[in-house]
């Protein structure tokens, strides 16, 4: 076994944050996908590890490895597609990191920040969507008057 198969087999027994945040972009990544299909394999919206996982998100999808991040974002919408309203409280905190983090990488980064973003509509978050929305719009007008 490979010194790196032995860093993501040992990093599956830490717990989830330890494992989305770990130093390893590789043990990140895996984290993530895990959590993607954590969340795929939830039927109940009320399920316990909704809580747990939701406050993850903020962190995770600022990642600065990009295919890291691209993998968050997945796993996000996986979360998004499996909570209910109950999840729009973060949806403020984590619609932020996505407005600063993803929202000018790959095109590919960005098309799952978008579908983020109608998922969080969709749970009746629209006034994070919103703020989101005016500050871009504001930023545009700032960009184009600055010149």
């Amino acid at each position: 076994m490979s010194e790196e198969e032995k860093l993501l087999k040992e990093a599956k027994k830490l717990p989830w944050e330890d494992r989305l945040l770990h130093k390893s972009w590789k043990v990140r990544n895996e984290a993530n996908i895990d959590l993607a299909s954590h969340c795929d394999s939830i039927s109940d919206p009320k399920d316990s590890r909704l809580r747990e996982f939701a406050p993850l998100f903020r962190k995770t999808v600022a990642d600065s490895n990009a295919p890291v991040q691209e993998r968050a974002l997945d796993a996000l919408i996986a979360f998004l597609r499996a909570a209910d309203a109950d999840a729009g409280r973060y949806a403020k905190e984590v619609c932020d990191a996505i407005v600063a983090k993803c929202l000018t990488g790959r095109p590919k980064t960005v098309e799952k920040a978008q579908a983020a973003f109608i998922l969080w509509v969709e749970l009746e978050a629209v006034e994070a969507f919103l703020s989101f929305a005016e500050n871009e719009r504001m930023n545009c007008y700032d960009v184009a008057f600055a010149e």
